[in-house]
């Protein structure tokens, strides 16, 4: 019985696929037009920076995409999937620009593609996010943590922030060593199943020792280039805030963006920012500006870059959605060739 809705529900999203893909090119379109109504005082700030440092921060958000799209790439690895680079770097930038969208749209799509091209598991595709978040926020709180022990600022936040998430990410290390799999394959119920394999695949994901220094490398990377970003854009604003300083009111910003569910995590960031410069002894203000400066110059490249390769990701991988449609289940599909 269970079997047959299973069935009917998949061929009910086979026939949708089309609208799928149309849908979302129209949300790509709005996009645009939504950006240019309402975020038009971003833009422009972008384009009052000195051409030195519209550089400079347009070099480290290339920088960005480009590590995104490795980071994927890196992940899909280590359920035994292969994504191309340049196909890693368009979703990136397609996940970038359509969670400007409500219900992040760019995530939700990408889960939908990575299935039907690349045969990566929904399970496997919410163990992906889920570590690829629980890792970037670890990675930015320790970065915080470090950098207000370095700037002298509250030793007791500075030490919580420092060590209470790498004990945290210690635990997971352990238990992904330790897990059992495949506990709840047999249960009666679907979502205790899925829920079952996403938490098996962060098991896979915390209990593999190369995978996690690769990890903490590109998370230190992406982390450390939001702090020059913020550095750079503070100079924008006259303010001369040393790089330690940056990457605290980055770090905030992260984690703020993170729990946001607004599209795009619009005002959240800001606000992070602004809480960070606070506790660095920065004026709020100039660090809510910094932080619209930071957004500014990756929206521009969003709408140049961003929106044309989700429009050609949804002519490219409208070929895999149709492909799928004999598709029965993603554990029926031959195994791809190492």
């Amino acid at each position: 019985m269970a079997d047959s809705s299973l069935s009917r529900l998949r061929a009910a999203l086979t026939r949708r696929a089309g609208a799928l893909q149309g849908a979302s090119i129209i949300a790509a379109v709005a996009f645009v037009a939504w950006i240019l109504w309402t975020r038009g005082d971003d833009l422009r700030s972008a384009f009052a920076l000195t051409p030195a440092l519209f550089a400079l921060i347009s070099v480290s958000t290339f920088a960005t995409f480009a590590l995104n799209g490795i980071e994927l790439q890196v992940l899909a690895g280590r359920f035994d999937r292969h994504i191309p680079g340049r196909e890693g770097l368009l979703l990136g930038l397609m996940v970038s620009t359509l969670n400007y969208l409500p219900m992040k749209t760019g995530t939700l799509l990408n889960g939908v593609l990575m299935r039907a091209r690349y045969r990566v598991r929904l399970a496997d595709f919410g163990a992906l996010v889920a570590g690829s978040t629980v890792i970037h926020l670890w990675v930015a709180f320790a970065c915080a943590g470090a950098a207000l022990l370095v700037e002298g600022g509250d030793a007791r936040l500075a030490w919580a922030l420092l060590l209470a998430p790498t004990a945290a990410a210690a635990l997971l290390v352990v238990w992904g060593r330790t897990r059992t799999t495949g506990r709840f394959d047999a249960h009666d119920s679907r979502a205790v199943r899925a829920a079952a394999r996403v938490v098996d695949g962060l098991g896979l994901i915390f209990g593999s020792g190369r995978l996690l220094a690769v990890e903490l490398v590109i998370n230190f990377a992406l982390v450390g280039l939001a702090a020059l970003r913020t550095m750079w854009a503070f100079e924008a604003l006259s303010y001369g805030a040393t790089f330690s300083e940056s990457l605290v009111v980055t770090a905030v910003g992260i984690f703020a963006h993170r729990l946001s569910v607004i599209p795009g995590g619009i005002g959240f960031k800001e606000g992070g920012a602004a809480a960070g410069s606070a506790m660095v002894g920065i004026a709020a203000s100039l660090g809510l500006a910094a932080s619209v400066i930071d957004r500014a110059v990756m929206l521009v490249w969003l709408l140049i870059m961003g929106v044309p390769a989700a429009l050609y990701l949804q002519r490219l991988t409208g070929i895999g959605i149709r492909d799928a449609r004999s598709m029965r289940t993603a554990d029926t599909l031959p195994e791809e060739s190492a």
